[in-house]
């Protein structure tokens, strides 16, 4: 029994070990993105500085850009407790973010020993949901966007209704509900409605548990629908009472709008979501293990993997098609999905482990078992984890957006006595806000940002990292360069040229 029970902490550890590093390393080593981590920076550093919401960006920064803040708080709420610990930085945005993510993966080996009788198959689902590129990448598990915290509610509520429907003591019945409640409420108040899309899988597998009129008919479940519209309600009518407009823009800008409109840039054929799992490898290989899950939709034996197999295929395909059907498909709308999709897989990965043990005790063909284990360590663990890996360690990109905060953090290094600048940037660059507001608040520095080069003066200390920015100047004035990486610089305004010029073009060079 003891060596037993120490063999099931070493494997512990051994899990805890292996999602630590897709979670957790280097979580602070790319500065914060531009489009949507900036806004939430924003936020949450505001709120952690004066204690109120931010309803327009340019109260983190003066001539900041002027855009409406509507989204919920309660994950915000994380962010600024973090904040207030660790201070305005990259790792004190994240890591609430990344604690969700991992709370997410401890929920399962604790789902697979209560309901499926081995805890082996949420380490396997764990480990499928940390080698995921869609999730461990940005506007999910490793960035400040919300939608991995969203995702552990939706996940935690959709597990507390599946035990509020197998609960056979009233006790139990009202436990799962109250998780139900918070869940969703956490979500709702993360999302919006988006933090609802579960909820039509939730009725209809009530009706495939023959359990719906129990469900319309219960005070408790009424009394907790109850508490989520007050608590959602509560909030909004109390942020519309100081910002009036507020309700009407949460509804159409964060809901009906990008429904029923298509924002530029988020252009995308219905299938949009589904081809990504395979052609950007979001989901691959774990793509192909879900068939052996899903086989179980075709039993007519009544077990608990299959009812818990139909309530996360029924939660998949609803939230799936119903953002494939949105006319704004951004690029992050799925992440919530990867997180019952991991379990599923899970359960398809040890069902492939169990049967090459199972071909292994028996004693025949074991020269093709063995290669069999070699391929399936090689395809369906080595790899995934060394891509995964790959991503996050010192992670970089060449997205020009990002290229102002590399540049913006290094100069706080190797150029200390520059702190009066401006940046050349278009006004709604969110990293530049948020990076200017917090050089100005924190660090002392006097950062001022302007979209139109050609109105710099001579004397001016400027930075630009992008063309549109770089050309006019270049053509209209001669520079003293200071700093460089890449294509960003920091340079003194000497004076205008008489004439436009093209050097910088021929030279190829921006300094």
């Amino acid at each position: 029994m003891k060596n037993k029970r120490w063999h099931k902490y070493l494997i512990f550890v051994l899990f805890c070990g292996a999602i630590y590093f897709p979670l957790f390393l280097h979580l602070d080593w790319q500065p914060i993105n531009n489009w949507d981590e900036s806004l939430f920076a924003m936020r949450a550093a505001y709120m952690a500085e004066e204690g109120k919401y931010i309803h327009d960006y340019s109260y983190w920064v003066e001539d900041g850009m002027r855009h409406r803040s509507s989204k919920p708080p309660f994950t915000t709420w994380l962010q600024v407790a973090s904040i207030k610990a660790l201070g305005i930085n990259e790792l004190a945005l994240r890591l609430p973010i990344a604690l969700c993510a991992l709370g997410t993966v401890l929920l399962f080996p604790w789902f697979a020993r209560k309901n499926l009788g081995d805890v082996n198959i949420g380490y396997c689902a764990g480990f499928v949901l940390v080698t995921t590129m869609g999730y461990v990448r940005e506007h999910a598990a490793r960035t400040g966007d919300q939608d991995a915290a969203l995702g552990l509610y939706m996940l935690a509520g959709a597990m507390a209704f599946y035990q509020y429907l197998e609960a056979t003591e009233s006790r139990q019945r009202l436990g799962w509900l109250a998780m139900l409640t918070v869940s969703t409420i956490a979500a709702v108040m993360t999302k919006y409605a988006f933090g609802l899309l579960f909820f039509p899988a939730f009725l209809i597998y009530a009706i495939y548990k023959k359990q719906l009129r129990n469900l319309i008919s219960s005070g408790s479940v009424w009394l907790a629908g109850l508490l989520v519209l007050a608590s959602v309600g509560s909030w909004l009518w109390y942020v519309d009472r100081q910002l009036p407009g507020f309700i009407e823009r949460a509804f159409f800008h964060e809901m009906a709008n990008r429904y029923t409109t298509t924002y530029t840039g988020h252009d995308h054929p219905f299938e949009y979501y589904f081809v990504n799992f395979w052609n950007k490898k979001y989901f691959l290989p774990w793509l192909l293990l879900l068939p052996i899950p899903l086989a179980q939709l075709f039993t007519k034996q009544p077990s608990r993997l299959r009812d818990i197999t139909v309530l996360l295929f029924l939660c998949v395909t609803i939230q799936l098609l119903f953002v494939s059907s949105s006319g704004t498909k951004t690029d992050h709308y799925e992440v919530v999905s990867y997180p019952p999709m991991a379990l599923l897989a899970g359960i398809g990965l040890y069902q492939v482990i169990q049967a090459v043990v199972h071909f292994w005790k028996g004693g025949t063909h074991r020269p093709a078992v063995v290669g069999a284990v070699f391929l399936c360590c090689l395809f369906l663990a080595v790899q995934p984890y060394d891509r995964v890996i790959a991503k996050v360690y010192k992670p970089n990109t060449d997205d020009r957006t990002m290229s102002y905060g590399y540049f913006l953090r290094k100069l706080q290094k190797t150029k200390p006595e520059f702190k009066h600048f401006t940046v050349l940037a278009p006004i709604y660059t969110g990293q530049v806000n948020y990076y200017a507001g917090l050089l100005n608040r924190k660090k002392g520095y006097d950062i001022h940002m302007n979209e139109f080069p050609l109105l710099v003066a001579e004397g001016d200390t400027v930075v630009a990292c992008e063309s549109k920015m770089i050309e006019p100047l270049m053509s209209n004035f001669e520079l003293k360069a200071i700093e460089s990486e890449g294509k960003c610089f920091l340079a003194i305004v000497k004076c205008r040229r008489s004439e436009p010029s093209t050097d910088w073009q021929k030279s190829g060079k921006s300094n």
